[in-house]
């Protein structure tokens, strides 16, 4: 789980600073679909190339990793 780190910062600096957040775990199944739509679209307005890069080379491989050695806990958000 390579962008962990990363993520675990940003999401304790929302918290902290009363900043609204949205978790997408692995356990999602609407997850992959909705990372995948967040990378086309952070292309399509010009976002760092490096955050697209990490994005999909890190983020969606871990999902993508998780949901097929574990499907028994992927679900449908409730």
């Amino acid at each position: 789980m390579a962008a962990t780190k990363d993520q675990r910062k940003l999401l304790n600096r929302c918290v902290m600073n009363e900043i609204p957040v949205f978790v997408l775990t692995g356990t999602d199944q609407c997850a992959l679909a909705a990372l995948r739509a967040y990378a086309e679209e952070a292309r399509r307005l010009g976002c760092n190339l490096d955050f697209i890069e990490d994005l999909e080379g890190n983020v969606i491989p871990d999902f993508y990793t998780f949901q097929s050695e574990e499907p028994e806990k992927v679900k449908l958000p409730d």
